[in-house]
């Protein structure tokens, strides 16, 4: 049985991705089913049947999968960030449980930064202990909110320190601290405004995983922007940056795409960062995190470009109806049914409602958002904090 935390976290990757295969299915069933008329001139009933209720089940599985995704990325509250030390140069680190790694992370990142700032995202072990005998400052959610919210918070936290540069690293050893200074070149000689480590050619991947991963690469090089390594999660911004971050970054699940695409328009640097994968990773569901990771993009996509959307969505319909219209007038030429015209167009209006509803949702989210952003009390009582 899947952890609720994980059901949550891929909602959209089992909703959507069921949701398109019975859409398919359908689509294949309803060809079947024109193909029998055109045989015998009768409706197979039980054929039919089923083929109905495929579609409907493709629909309100895609209908599912907007709904569940829109409420989990709406529900987040980045809590407030008490007064800290004013720094330069800060490094932030993302931890959950993550004791017996975090203490090293910190020690060899404190050589290069001013100030290194821990987010315990509801830890059930030691990490925030160990966090702040390792020097580190430490700021604790009282329970686990996801690595997206913990980041939302070091963000603020970095601005608070009113820090010019910070430097987003992973508390699990998998990102080198001594890379640091190579991260934070680019901004401080005022080349690019956000910096991301490149894993290749320094790190080697199995070759599936190599492909997926251009794969992905490709797709969000279509639809966000072209990087050389767009999901290393291992960053450093400038004070920019971070005031771009801490109005628009959606502290979703896909936190570098989501990254990435807030800070498109800001020049970008890559800098070569060998990954050591940790025995966790190695076991991770590579097909599961790509299918996630697809989604996620597209979804970013969808709900950033809500016009963009919406004229596609117009454009299926419109599709739809000439197909029919077509269908129709061949129909009463032949009196036969054409099998792949009338499969697009039932199936074309189904993917089209899905995409205006995402593209509607994303209108009111993001209006919604802007509104709590002039809003938000910068002032008030934050977390419990644990100084160095």
């Amino acid at each position: 049985m899947r952890h609720p935390r994980q059901l949550e976290k891929y909602t959209l990757t089992y909703l959507g991705t069921a949701g398109l295969t019975v859409l398919l299915a359908s689509a294949v069933l309803l060809i079947l089913l024109v193909d029998n008329y055109n045989d015998t001139r009768r409706i197979n009933v039980p054929l039919a049947s089923l083929t109905f209720t495929t579609y409907t089940l493709a629909q309100a599985l895609l209908a599912s999968a907007v709904a569940s995704y829109t409420a989990i990325r709406t529900h987040f509250e980045t809590p407030p960030i008490p007064e800290l030390p004013q720094a330069k140069t800060v490094a932030l680190i993302p931890a959950y449980n993550e004791e017996g790694k975090i203490g090293k992370v910190i020690e060899k990142a404190k050589k290069h930064v001013d100030l290194v700032i821990v987010v315990d995202d509801g830890s059930t072990d030691n990490t925030a202990l160990e966090a702040q005998k390792a020097g580190a400052v430490v700021i604790r959610h009282p329970q686990n909110m996801g690595k997206g919210t913990a980041v939302k918070t070091l963000i603020k936290a970095a601005l608070k320190t009113n820090a010019q540069y910070a430097v987003l690293i992973d508390a699990d050893l998998q990102h080198d601290p001594d890379d640091i200074p190579k991260l934070l070149e680019p901004l401080t000689q005022g080349k690019a405004e956000h910096t991301i480590a490149n894993r290749f050619p320094q790190t080697k991947m199995p070759l599936v995983r190599l492909i997926g991963y251009k794969l992905l690469a490709t797709l969000h090089a279509l639809l966000i922007k072209p990087l050389p390594d767009p999901f290393n999660g291992y960053r450093a911004f400038t004070s920019k940056a971070l005031h771009q971050l801490d109005r628009d970054y959606d502290p979703s699940y896909g936190i570098e795409t989501e990254i990435n695409h807030t800070l498109r328009n800001l020049p970008t640097a890559s800098v070569p960062s060998k990954i050591q994968y940790t025995t966790a990773t190695s076991k991770a569901n590579f097909l599961l995190q790509g299918l996630n990771l697809a989604w996620t993009i597209t979804w970013i996509w969808i709900t950033h470009n809500p016009t963009k959307t919406l004229l596609l969505a117009a454009t299926l319909y419109t599709a739809s109806a000439l197909l029919t219209a077509h269908v129709a007038i061949l129909f009463n030429l032949s009196r036969y049914i054409r099998l792949t015209y009338t499969a697009l167009a039932l199936t074309l209006p189904t993917i089209a409602t899905t995409l205006t509803a995402a593209s509607t949702v994303a209108l009111v989210i993001t209006a919604k958002a802007k509104f709590s952003f002039r809003l938000r009390n910068e002032n008030s009582n934050g977390y419990p904090l644990l100084s160095s």
